[in-house]
Formats: C-alpha cells, sequence, structure tokens
C-alpha cells in the first residue's frame, strides 16, 4: 500500500519593520509519500519520506538567505497488538538547509502514534514527533521541535456528541542563532477540553478551550520575555461530504 500527501502553512506577523526585524513569518510548501508492506494483519513494515520548501520574511539585506529547504527520510513499524490497540514506530535521518548556509542541519528525527479503544464510547491516542523548521519567533534562527501528546475522547448522545481533552508538551531549541541572545530553548505545556456535536450528515459544530504555559530555560532571558501564560477560545463549523 502507498500513499501521498501535500500541505501549505502560512505564518505572518504585523511586524514593525522600522523598529524590528521582519524575518518571523514564512510559508511551506510540505510533500510527502509512504509506503508499506504487510505480510500479515497484525504487522505492517514501512517507509516515509518528505520534502519542505520554506519562503523566509527577511528584512532587506538579511545575512541569511531568503529560503530554505529540508529533506526527512524514516522507517519503522505499524501494528495491530490487538483488535483494540495498535501502533506505529517510525525513526531515521532529517537535513535542514537553512538559508542556504553552510551550516546545515543533520539529526535523528522519529515518529510515534498508538491507539487504544478502551470501550465502544472510549477512545485513548499517542503522539510523539520531532523536525526541523525556521523559527516562529526569532530573526535569522533555526529551531528543532521535540513535541509529545496524549489525548482521551468520550462519545455520547448517541453518537452525535463528542467530548475530548488533551495534553502536550512542546520542547524548542534554537539552532544556528545569529545572535547569541537568542540561542534559548522553550518548553510550552497546553491543555485542552473540546466538544463536537454534529447536527446532521453534512453539517458538525465544534468549541475547544485552551490554556497554554511557555516557559524559557533562562529565566532572566529578556526579562522573562519568552515566559507567558495564555488562555484561547475557539468555535467553529465543519462541513463535511
Amino acid at each position: 500500500h502507498g500513499d501521498v500527501n501535500a500541505s501549505y502553512y502560512w505564518l505572518n506577523y504585523d511586524n514593525d519593520t522600522s523598529s524590528r526585524y521582519a524575518y518571523y513569518g514564512w510559508d511551506r510548501i510540505l510533500v510527502g509519500a509512504e509506503a508499506g508492506f504487510a505480510p500479515s494483519k497484525w504487522t505492517d513494515i514501512l517507509l516515509s519520506g518528505s520534502y519542505q520548501h520554506y519562503d523566509q520574511d527577511n528584512a532587506e539585506g538579511s545575512m541569511i538567505g531568503d529560503t530554505s529547504q529540508g529533506f526527512s527520510l524514516q522507517g519503522g513499524l505499524g501494528s495491530y497488538m490487538t483488535d483494540r490497540i495498535s501502533y506505529r514506530l517510525l525513526a531515521g535521518w532529517s537535513m535542514f538547509d537553512y538559508g542556504d548556509s553552510a551550516d546545515k542541519a543533520n539529526g535523528f528525527v522519529y515518529t510515534a502514534s498508538g491507539n487504544w479503544k478502551i470501550g465502544e464510547t472510549w477512545n485513548t491516542m499517542l503522539l510523539g514527533t520531532s523536525y526541523y523548521q525556521p523559527s516562529e519567533r526569532q530573526y535569522a534562527s533555526r529551531s528543532r521541535v521535540d513535541a509529545i501528546s496524549w489525548g482521551i475522547a468520550k462519545v455520547m448522545v448517541r453518537g452525535k456528541l463528542r467530548a475530548t481533552f488533551d495534553i502536550r508538551y512542546r520542547h524548542e531549541t534554537n539552532e544556528s542563532a545569529v545572535d547569541s541572545d537568542w540561542d534559548y530553548a522553550l518548553d510550552i505545556w497546553t491543555g485542552r477540553l473540546g466538544l463536537d456535536y454534529t447536527l446532521c450528515r453534512f453539517l458538525s459544530v465544534f468549541a475547544y478551550g485552551e490554556y497554554q504555559k511557555s516557559m524559557n530555560d533562562e529565566a532572566d532571558r529578556r526579562n522573562g520575555a519568552y515566559d507567558y501564560d495564555r488562555w484561547r477560545i475557539t468555535i467553529g463549523a465543519r462541513l463535511q461530504y
């Protein structure tokens, strides 16, 4: 079996370029493919690869190039341990050419997931991943991200209402920072509660409440500018066919 996928991601900040660097934003095009061979219904041998291309919002005259690109190749196993428990474990190598610089990232990366259907109305999942990208906060900085999350879901009201709770830990390390003051790491914890209600076959509505805690690895860095608490509520509708 095999599949291909593609995505586009755009990150933009309304920066005043007369007073600060305009390097925070970028857009990314990602294409990937996965192939697998299942010698039995319990085991799946997997090979996955992807390519990412970034265009960065550099300030004029920046010492860093306007584009970055990355490659990733991973292999591993997928399995059904039982009819209710499944997992995927992949590991491999990633190369990230940041801003056409001589300092390229070459590192170990991984993707892991596990799913347990506890009962007819309960389900839980564990996810883990790592990757490289341009920093979302700092001019001329490359970041490595390691993240792990766990969630649980309950289906109610004859399958129409779905309640979820999930928690996520994300560790960001700035690499190749042009300024030593930007060579820092962040630990970000996020907790979220959600409700999703199906109105009909084609329409559902949802609401999420989220709390996020960001902590810098150096308490005095920029007078605590990277330490913050954030609350966010999201409501919306989902059309499906």
